[in-house]
């Protein structure tokens, strides 16, 4: 298996990593308060008596650097990286914060339960058979939906850095798995808890969905230097797959989906010291664009989305702001 398309090797790709690891640090430390007491009251849309709750598009504050957000039956996960914002630092401080349907945070640190072992930069989930699965840098780490209990954990080994981001569900037994260091997707079996590479060469790659078919899955990212990045497409029935680049979307692009008509909905944080507005836009699948996704003034770090089950809204972190927006989609 080759990790060569980033040249992350040995001192150089200490140098490089350190690098852009630096870029992040100064992205997530914008406009960050450390989390606060949790997540609040949303702002303009709350249900009176009823802290949290979200009845129409709005704005959750207070994570701890969110990164994802994701549904899971009538339950809601937003990955939270830490106060300590270190993409890569084993520091255990990273968490899942739970909400039901309607916005209500039921249990701010909802996994790991204590006695459990620690995350510690969680980001992309994804969620099957009762479980929900997060990328905690160099692992995919599942927990139980009810008990919140951990019951899964496959480790992706090398001397190479690793940066494991984004989650797509492929089938009820395999997750595919990116790697913004190495450039790669891969396909993780939950049964083996096998790592496979099933793509390489997509710089800096982030967010991946799968589209209805199941046969195709695009992927965006951030570049190899998180200094911009591509949409690529993978036809998951070539063998070996080979990314194609789609269209000319180009950008600091993060957060990923299908909607139901085939179009793609992308977030790009446009700066990648997060001091710029982000953006989010729908595609067709060839690149072009489709509309603009009209965000809250000054919202920075538009990261790893979901479309709500009835297909009408976004939620979306905000990394730097430290909240979750809901917004329509056009």
């Amino acid at each position: 298996m080759s990790h060569g398309s980033n040249g992350f090797t040995g001192k150089s790709g200490r140098r490089v990593l350190t690098t852009c690891l630096g870029v992040l640090l100064l992205v997530a430390a914008t406009g960050c308060g450390g989390g606060g007491d949790g997540p609040r009251r949303a702002t303009g849309t709350s249900t009176p008596n009823a802290p949290g709750t979200v009845s129409k598009p709005g704005s959750l504050e207070g994570f701890s650097t969110p990164e994802s957000v994701l549904f899971a039956g009538d339950r809601w996960f937003v990955s939270d990286i830490g106060a300590k914002i270190d993409p890569t630092g084993k520091d255990g401080d990273g968490f899942l914060t739970e909400l039901n349907s309607v916005g209500t945070v039921t249990a701010r640190r909802a996994m790991p339960r204590p006695g459990d072992p620690p995350l510690n930069a969680p980001k992309g989930m994804a969620h099957t058979d009762n479980r929900v699965f997060v990328a905690d840098i160099d692992r995919v780490v599942g927990y139980d939906v009810d008990t919140h209990g951990q019951v899964f954990e496959a480790t992706l080994g090398g001397d190479v850095p690793v940066l494991l981001n984004d989650l797509a569900l492929l089938d009820p037994h395999t997750l595919l798995v990116t790697d913004t260091v190495r450039g790669t997707v891969y396909r993780l079996d939950l049964e083996t808890k096998k790592f496979e590479q099933l793509a390489a060469g997509i710089p800096g790659a982030n967010g991946i969905a799968v589209d209805s078919s199941g046969q195709v899955a695009y992927v965006v990212g951030v570049g190899a230097d998180f200094s911009g990045g591509d949409l690529w497409r993978l036809d998951l029935a070539q063998n070996p797959v080979a990314p194609q680049r789609v269209g000319g979307i180009h950008g600091v692009l993060d957060g990923l989906a299908v909607l139901a008509n085939g179009n793609l909905v992308i977030s790009d944080w446009i700066g990648s010291q997060g001091d710029q507005p982000g953006t989010v836009t729908i595609y067709r699948d060839d690149g072009v664009e489709v509309a603009a996704v009209k965000l809250p003034e000054n919202l920075h770090g538009p990261a790893d989305f979901t479309v709500d089950p009835a297909g009408r809204n976004l939620w979306l972190p905000a990394m730097p702001d430290n909240r979750v927006i809901i917004v329509p989609l056009p």
